[in-house]
């Protein structure tokens, strides 16, 4: 059996031959994607996800994908053009376009446009409690009615 036909038998595995390594037990509970679950809930999960991943629907995405890739691959041109070499610490930088392209595939945005609403949003709701607060402190006909006089 090739090293395609075995992926391939791992990957479809619904009858749990396959077993996953034991992980911590904080793990298993913080986390309850695909790749932890085993057996008839993993089978569920996986027939609920995979039309996500259908061909058509993935060649959709390619441009978020490419727009994200080229956005990073413009920054890593920065970072090296500074002095011709740089290290670049990897981790950060794929999490940042795994972010990226999973925003901008599902919300149509990328990550650091999506961010600015998000920090809009909580300024707003900021200065909504502000307004409210001040709107409470204003006499009603209400309170001026029953103001005690002595």
């Amino acid at each position: 059996m090739g090293k395609a036909e075995l992926m391939r038998l791992i990957l479809n595995d619904k009858d749990g031959h396959f077993q996953k390594p034991p992980q911590n037990p904080l793990v298993d509970l913080l986390t309850l994607g695909v790749s932890t679950l085993e057996g008839e809930k993993w089978a569920k999960r996986r027939r609920l996800i995979t039309p996500a991943f259908h061909h058509e629907k993935l060649q959709g995405m390619v441009p978020e994908f490419l727009a994200s890739c080229c956005n990073l691959i413009d920054r890593w041109k920065i970072l090296i053009a500074s002095d011709g070499w740089s290290e670049i610490d990897i981790n950060p930088e794929l999490q940042s376009l795994s972010t990226d392209v999973i925003s901008r595939a599902a919300f149509g945005s990328s990550y650091k446009e999506g961010k600015k609403i998000f920090e809009l949003q909580k300024k707003q709701a900021v200065l909504d409690t502000c307004c409210q607060a001040s709107e409470r402190e204003k006499p009603s006909l209400f309170r001026i009615f029953f103001l005690k006089t002595k």
